[in-house]
């Protein structure tokens, strides 16, 4: 009978940023990717923000793979159902180290911002966090079922929820149902619903800057 056994190890990981931590910096965002993207693309996304006053973080997730068969194109992913709880308790380190090692001091918003498969990632590791956060941001994607249980400190992060009109994966019906589900267990939020698909457009982005730095 075959034993399954665990152990920890390093691994080295990307992280890719836009603009310079500064005294001038408004914005600290840590942004997670979704399923198949590689954080040195991701980050072109975000380049529309002012270097001066925007500081963007995007670590890579640590799973790489072939997106065909067995070459070409690479992308990486948070995780699987696959030994799923190590691998949360992984990444929610991985991003603990990724704010210690590049945010330091700074008076500057700290702004947690998750796509598709990264809300899960972003949303588990806010909850779970001691550090720093001002805002969290939820885009294209959907809170796990169980980053729910604890209504008051996520409305402490003062969450926004981002969905395009032509989103494949999110259909209007679906978000006003997940709208009114979070209305009736007590979530306070704020959202911008736009023209678009499932993708970090420039128009939700700037509009997003426009209100989480609005005095």
């Amino acid at each position: 009978m075959a034993t399954s056994h665990t152990i920890q190890t390093t691994k080295t990981a990307r992280i890719f940023t836009h603009g310079t931590l500064s005294e001038k910096t408004k914005i600290v965002w840590i942004v997670t990717h979704g399923y198949g993207f590689l954080a040195e693309y991701f980050v072109k996304k975000f380049e529309e923000l002012d270097g001066e006053e925007h500081f963007v973080i995007v670590p890579e997730a640590l799973n790489r793979f072939y997106l065909k068969e067995m070459s070409g194109r690479v992308g990486a992913s948070w995780m699987t159902t696959e030994d799923r709880e190590n691998e949360i308790e992984d990444y929610i380190k991985y991003l603990d180290n990724v704010y210690d090692t590049l945010i330091l001091q700074s008076k500057a918003k700290i702004v947690a911002l998750g796509f598709s498969q990264g809300v899960a990632t972003i949303t588990r590791w806010a909850m779970k966090t001691n550090k720093r956060l001002n805002n969290i941001v939820i885009w294209g994607g959907n809170i796990p079922n169980d980053c729910l249980n604890d209504i008051s400190k996520l409305n402490k992060l003062h969450p926004y929820l981002l969905v395009g009109d032509t989103d494949q994966y999110i259909t209007k019906e679906i978000y006003a149902n997940v709208l009114k589900s979070l209305d009736n267990i007590g979530l306070i939020f704020s959202h911008i619903f736009y023209k678009g698909g499932h993708a970090i457009l420039t128009e939700p982005l700037l509009q997003l800057r426009d209100e989480l730095t609005a005095p």
